[in-house]
């Protein structure tokens, strides 16, 4: 038995006296790290290393050395998913596509749950050129984790020619990625990509109020108002009813939460304003949009605004206000305006102080042919006076914009 441990003692001992020779010798002798990984003693991180440098450096016999130093790591732990992986680039870059292709079917059952792992498959199957299987896989990695999609959608861009491909293979019916493709989409401005996703995402009821909101802001930011406002439309349905039809403006009861739409209330809360819906007060239904000044700032502010897709033609604007001790010569106001061209249409009206109960403002407007987006804001203008400090509360209620003669839409 002494003589068996001191046999098994002499033995680890030189391993391990190898190994650190390895790790001394490599940097200087290359033949010697080689010749140590035939009997398993090698460090095999400088040999990968260098055998990836060859990859990248090309040549045939670069190439060829390497799969020769990726097979022999293989020997030493054949459950390495990285040592496959490494394989089949040197497999693929070879041109040994059959190879190449037994080798990521090892990594994809040895990981199928990890992503980096999942995009070199991938990654196999794009330059294969069977974007199918890629798409399958990418799939999977957005159904894993977000932190992908970036890497993952500029694969997209790069490989597949058909958005529906990516519709079809690519998303595998996962809400959480259409919506982030879809956002991808409209920050590389990719309009007609962008409008495929958007029905699709629709279509299957993936949407919601920001994801509608951030889709119609990028139809006007491209000049596509008409599609911005039909998009739109069609997403709210009967959530208001008339809409687009006998009344302009969204939510104008407000009775719903103000989404992070351009066709619906924007907001503002600044020093010295505080704007928000009041479920308490009303002139019909159960809220208001509330609009509490601090007293300490002389304002120019558009509290809240809206667009509005307009067909030329006559128009009335009717709103319900009240005001609570509304301070100061400039009080709530309202304007209506050309939103691309202000030169076009610019009104304003209304002067609200003091305190007074619920009380209507209507006014009529003509919308000229040239004019296709109006901006409609509820303003307190700046004070010339030396006590313009504003202070008080005003409720406004019940905003619409009708049309007074009939007209086709645009």
């Amino acid at each position: 038995m002494r003589a068996l441990t001191f046999a098994l003692g002499a033995i680890l001992t030189s391993y391990c006296s190898v190994g650190v020779l390895s790790e001394n010798l490599w940097q200087s002798n290359d033949q010697v790290n080689r010749d140590l990984c035939y009997f398993f003693l090698c460090n095999n991180a400088p040999l990968i290393s260098h055998a990836r440098n060859q990859i990248t450096e090309g040549g045939k016999e670069n190439v060829q050395q390497a799969i020769a130093v990726f097979r022999r790591a293989l020997q030493q732990d054949a459950q390495d998913p990285y040592r496959w992986a490494d394989l089949g680039d040197a497999f693929l870059d070879a041109g040994q596509k059959e190879d190449a292709r037994y080798c990521y079917g090892q990594v994809l059952a040895l990981a199928p749950r990890s992503a980096p792992f999942l995009l070199r498959v991938a990654n196999f199957h794009f330059e294969s050129g069977n974007n199918e299987k890629a798409l399958r896989t990418t799939a999977r990695i957005l159904s894993l984790v977000s932190e992908y999609d970036s890497i993952v959608f500029d694969e997209y861009t790069r490989y597949v020619d058909r958005t529906e491909d990516v519709l079809h293979f690519g998303l595998a019916e996962n809400p959480r990625a259409a919506k982030s493709w879809l956002q991808f989409l409209i920050q590389a401005g990719r309009l007609d990509d962008a409008q495929l996703t958007w029905d699709w995402i629709t279509e299957r009821g993936y949407a919601d109020d920001t994801l509608a909101g951030e889709y119609a802001e990028f139809l006007i930011g491209q000049a596509r108002p008409e599609l911005a406002a039909s998009a739109w439309r069609k997403y709210v349905g009967r959530r208001n009813d008339g809409y687009g039809e006998s009344n302009y403006l969204f939510n104008g009861d407000f009775e719903s939460e103000p989404t992070e739409s351009p066709f619906d209330w924007n907001i503002v809360n600044i020093a010295g304003v505080k704007v928000a819906r009041d479920v308490t007060t009303a002139w019909s239904g159960e809220s208001s949009l509330r609009i509490g000044f601090a007293g300490t700032e002389n304002l120019d502010v558009a509290a809240a605004s809206q667009l509005a897709l307009v067909p030329p033609g006559h128009y009335r604007f009717r709103a319900f206000i009240r005001t609570e001790g509304v301070t100061t010569d400039q009080g709530i106001r309202f304007r209506i305006s050309d939103a691309e061209a202000p030169a076009r249409l610019d009104e304003v009206f209304g002067q609200f102080t003091g305190s007074t109960s619920w009380s209507s403002v209507d006014h009529d407007l003509i919308v000229a042919p040239e004019t296709r987006l109006v901006r409609i804001e509820v303003i307190r203008q700046p004070s010339m006076k030396f006590d313009n400090k504003v202070d008080g509360t005003a409720w406004i209620d019940q905003l619409k914009l009708e049309p007074i003669t009939p007209h086709s839409p645009r």
